[in-house]
């Protein structure tokens, strides 16, 4: 893979250079990216809002790029701060690889921040879309099945509204091509205005002027009683990712394959799922030789609540899933492949 990095222009923004997606850093504001996955389209995220200032009147903080030693993967942490009002910090973590981007979003709200809204931004994805798909949180435990596609009309209207995210939302261009944004495995921090109180969570996703829109509002103070204070602030995360690109084929030959979730029907944000997985991995490290492709076959990502697999057995209910944490495993298991010329592919798709 040719090497790639970031690197800052005369206009003050941060772009990564070489061949591939391109991205660029605080555009259209502080903080904020403009993605090009591909030709034919572009994916810009919205600013954020805690409490009455927008994240485009933030001051840029901390910019800090990463590069692996391989090329395949860069990273970027950016901080800002809006100094209006009780300051606050927003913070994002980026990490790209070839078709992937993934986002960690934190706001550093002081405990004399009221609470009276926090919108976390959204995404606007504008290109030719002919087709989509919105996979729903489920209400129950268990493998999460994915929606048939449905066309995309060029005309403005609500497509989904909701106190919790989608945990997808599948894009089809005319082209062929596709695209898919998926929430992180902390579900239970996007829908968190029911476990503090007084407050409601909304998530939209919208078509408008022929883009698709995703607004995040994490929460809005509702209290029952006119004479409620609005809760005080804290820190707050989420995390999602966009990818691109064809996925992996059942029918191609594979150098090995694991049905994981046949050898280990858990959860895979449980630590004993994780560690099944990366010992079939090291298992195989000796042997690897340039070409090998090894798969995971995984049928489809599980929704759960059991908190223990969080490390937070306190809590009875944190609604996850696992499909979020089997894409990082896959870049783990990649970084330790890689240096003899081989990789892993997570096979998705219906359950046998």
């Amino acid at each position: 893979m040719d090497y790639r990095r970031f690197e800052q222009t005369p206009d003050g923004l941060w772009r990564l250079g070489g061949e591939g997606a391109g991205f660029e850093l605080d555009k259209p504001a502080a903080g904020l990216f403009t993605l090009t996955p591909f030709d034919g389209l572009t994916v810009t995220s919205l600013e954020a809002v805690p409490g009455e200032y927008p994240e485009s009147m933030a001051l840029a903080g901390l910019r800090r790029p990463h590069h692996s030693d391989d090329g395949a993967e860069v990273s970027f942490d950016s901080e800002s701060r809006i100094p209006f009002g009780i300051p606050t910090v927003i913070s994002h973590h980026y990490k790209l690889d070839a078709s992937s981007l993934a986002v960690q979003t934190g706001f550093e709200l002081p405990h004399a921040f009221e609470l009276r809204s926090l919108t976390a931004g959204g995404l606007r994805f504008h290109g030719s879309i002919a087709a989509y798909a919105i996979v729903k949180t489920p209400s129950a435990e268990g493998i999460v099945k994915e929606p048939a596609m449905t066309p995309f009309e060029d005309r403005d209207a609500e497509l989904y509204k909701g106190a919790i995210p989608p945990l997808a939302i599948l894009l089809l261009l005319a082209d062929g091509r596709t695209v898919r944004f998926e929430t992180g495995k902390d579900i239970w921090r996007w829908a968190n205005a029911a476990r503090i109180g007084d407050g409601v969570s909304t998530f939209i996703v919208r078509s408008e002027g022929g883009d698709l829109i995703c607004t995040w509002s994490l929460y809005v103070f509702a209290p029952a009683a006119a004479d409620t204070p609005p809760p005080p602030g804290r820190s707050w995360n989420i995390t999602w990712s966009i990818r691109w690109g064809d996925p992996a084929s059942a029918d191609a030959e594979y150098a090995d394959v694991l049905d994981l979730r046949a050898e280990c029907g858990e959860c895979a944000c449980a630590q004993a799922t994780e560690n099944y997985l990366k010992k079939w991995v090291r298992s195989h490290l000796a042997s690897a030789k340039e070409g090998d492709v090894f798969a995971v076959k995984i049928g489809g990502g599980r929704f759960c609540r059991r908190a223990g697999h969080l490390d937070r057995g306190r809590k009875k209910d944190l609604s996850h899933w696992d499909l979020p944490a089997l894409r990082e495993f896959a870049r783990w298991a990649n970084r330790q492949l890689r240096k003899s010329g081989a990789e892993l592919v997570l096979v998705c798709g219906k359950e046998d």
